[in-house]
C-alpha cells in the first residue's frame, strides 16, 4: 500500500542548510506552547510544551575545506491521552562532518548524524538512530544560490529518505530576504529598520521516539506555519517572537514491531500500522527564538 503524508527532517538541520548569507547562526535557543489543545477523537485537551537547543561548531580548515560540528536537544512534554500522565520525550542529536568548495560555484555539506530520541528512561538498541545528509550547493551570483540534496534517517518506523531543493535570494537593498530549503523549510522576512524585521517561515517535521516503558513508539508529525517579528538586540544577539498554526499535527503511538518497508518524500510504502491512541486537533502555536548570530567578513 502506498500512502501520501505531511513529511520533514529534524529542525536542527536548519542551520546547517542555510548557505550562502554573510552570517551563520552559531546557538539557536527555542520555546514553545500551545493553548490546551483538544483531541480529535475523544474529550479531552493538552497542552504542548517543546524547548530546545541548536549549537552548530564549525571548524575552519582552509579557505576551501571546513569541519561541521555541533549538537541539538530537544524536550516536548505532552499528554498522549487525556487520562494518561504527561509524557516528556526527548532528542538529543550530534552533527558530524565537513564543508568543501569544490569549485568557484560548487561546494558540497556532508553529514553524519546519530542521535539518541526516547523517553530516556531505559535506553537500548531501540533509542539510537542513525542519519546522513549530502547537500550540494551552487553559486549562481552573489545574491542567488541554489541547493539540492538527499537526507536519510533509520526512523523507528523504517528507513525515511527525503531529497531536497532550495534556494537562497537576497534584493540588492538588502531589505528582503528568502531562504528555502524544501519540503523541509521555508522563510521570507523584510527589514523594516535596523532594529526589527518581518517575516514567515514554515517548517515541517516528522520524528520518532522510542517509549521503553511500553515497549512502542511515538511519531511526531507537524507541519507550522508562522508569522514572526524578529529583532535586532544587538548585532549578534536576535530575538523572535511567533505566533503560527499547526497543519496536520499528530503524536501516533505504535507498537514497537509495527513498521513501514519505506518512506521516501511524500510516500510512505506499505504502511498498515495500527495507531494505538488518540491524537491532536490542529491549532495554535506560540514560539519564541533567541538567536546567537556570527557574522562572516567578506
Amino acid at each position: 500500500m502506498v500512502k501520501s503524508f505531511s513529511f520533514s527532517l529534524l529542525f536542527t538541520l536548519c542551520s546547517l542548510l542555510s548557505f550562502g548569507q554573510d552570517y551563520i547562526d552559531l546557538a539557536r535557543f527555542h520555546y514553545a506552547n500551545t493553548p490546551q489543545n483538544d483531541f480529535d477523537s475523544i474529550n479531552g485537551n493538552t497542552n504542548i510544551e517543546d524547548v530546545g537547543l541548536d549549537v552548530t561548531l564549525p571548524i575552519k580548515l582552509n579557505d576551501n575545506n571546513a569541519i561541521l560540528t555541533g549538537f541539538n536537544i530537544d524536550q516536548i512534554k505532552t499528554k498522549l491521552h487525556p487520562l494518561a500522565n504527561y509524557t516528556t520525550i526527548s532528542t538529543i542529536n550530534l552533527k558530524i562532518g565537513f564543508n568543501k568548495k569544490h569549485s568557484d560555484k560548487w561546494s558540497g555539506t556532508y553529514l553524519f548524524l546519530p542521535k539518541i530520541s526516547s523517553d530516556f528512561k531505559n535506553l537500548t538498541s531501540k533509542d539510537y538512530q542513525f542519519g546522513g545528509l549530502i547537500l550540494m550547493k551552487y553559486n549562481k551570483k552573489n545574491n542567488l544560490k541554489y541547493n539540492v540534496g538527499v537526507y536519510y534517517n533509520s526512523e523507528l518506523f523504517g528507513p525515511f529518505i527525503v531529497p531536497l531543493l532550495g534556494l537562497y535570494y537576497k534584493s540588492a537593498n538588502d531589505k528582503f530576504e528568502a531562504n528555502l530549503t524544501l519540503p523541509i523549510w521555508a522563510d521570507v522576512n523584510y527589514k523594516l529598520n535596523n532594529f526589527m524585521k518581518i517575516g514567515a517561515n514554515f517548517s515541517a517535521f516528522v520524528r520518532s521516539y522510542h517509549l521503553s516503558e511500553r515497549n512502542v513508539y511515538l511519531v511526531k508529525k507537524s507541519n507550522d506555519v508562522f508569522g514572526y517579528l524578529q529583532f535586532n538586540l544587538s548585532k549578534s544577539i536576535l530575538l523572535q517572537t511567533k505566533t503560527g498554526y499547526s497543519i496536520g499535527r499528530s503524536y501516533k503511538v505504535y507498537d514497537d514491531n509495527d513498521k513501514t518497508n519505506l518512506a521516501v518524500s511524500a510516500f510512505r510504502f506499505g504502511d498498515d500500522r495500527t495507531v494505538l491512541n488518540p491524537t491532536f486537533k490542529n491549532g495554535l502555536l506560540f514560539k519564541v527564538r533567541l538567536i546567537y548570530r556570527f557574522h562572516i567578513d567578506k
